[in-house]
């Protein structure tokens, strides 16, 4: 392919509109209080359209609540997406939005503290994970994956894990 031609995807790629997928592993006894970095800061607006947790065999422990936050915002709420981290024990799957309806009491995967899903992260703003009530321990593992659709030209975002 040309260079003419990388470039012109490229472009189309990154264009308005345009969505993709991130995906995080975050280790139980690397939770902290403290938030932590999930991304660099945003160059450019994002909807962030959907958040997925799923647990591996051990899952998480010590923390009371999973929290991911958002830093460097002036609008909206700043843990848009918090989960009891008993529900990501041994291979949890919790899913913000869920596409059962708010009244399905029969599934258990849907987020249950917090899931202000789609949510706007504007340009500048950037990602955080932290736990509340204290420190994660062990070695239990939680996939975090992150569907980031593009409201500008260009936008992009990188990982600090």
């Amino acid at each position: 392919m040309s260079n003419f031609a990388n470039r012109v995807k490229e472009k189309v790629n990154k264009s308005a509109g345009s969505s993709f997928w991130m995906k995080f592993i975050i280790t139980s006894s690397n939770v902290t209080v403290a938030q932590k970095a999930l991304t660099g800061a945003a160059n450019g607006d994002f909807v962030i359209e959907q958040v997925i947790f799923q647990s591996d065999s051990i899952g998480l422990a010590g923390m009371t609540n999973l929290e991911i936050g958002v830093s460097g915002e002036t609008y909206g709420i700043d843990k848009p997406v918090v989960e009891v981290a008993s529900t990501l024990g041994a291979s949890g799957l919790r899913i913000a939005p869920h596409p059962a309806a708010a009244g399905d009491t029969t599934n258990d995967n849907i987020m249950t503290v917090t899931a202000a899903v789609p949510f706007v992260l504007e340009d500048g703003g950037s990602l955080q994970y932290s736990g509340s009530g204290s420190a994660g321990t062990g070695a239990g593992k939680v996939i975090v994956a992150i569907k980031f659709t593009r409201l500008i030209d260009g936008a992009d975002i990188k990982s600090a894990l």
